[in-house]
């Protein structure tokens, strides 16, 4: 199983910061039919092919995903998306 680590800090605060990552957590749903809960303040996801968890505190975002044996090949391009989507959700 390949990990991807990203961290990001931010000046949202903690409740921008959990509506930044809830808009994102709701696009995954529609796109890569996410599933996702709040467990305080980190939102535990898993889609077909990967689960992960998003930390959230008042001043950052710390993502994390485990990717199975399948999508192992597709992990740069992942992750490279993962880095353009927190850059656009913290703009």
């Amino acid at each position: 199983m390949a990990t991807i680590e990203v961290m990001r800090q931010h000046d949202m605060g903690l409740q921008g910061a959990r509506q930044a990552v809830e808009a994102v957590a709701l696009r995954l749903q529609d796109d890569l039919n996410a599933h996702h809960a709040w467990s305080g303040d980190t939102l535990e996801f898993r889609c077909p092919g990967a689960e992960g968890r998003i930390d959230v505190t008042g001043s950052s975002i710390r993502v994390t995903v485990d990717l199975s044996w399948l999508l192992k090949p597709a992990r740069g391009r992942i992750e490279r998306s993962i880095n353009d989507t927190l850059d656009e959700c913290l703009a």
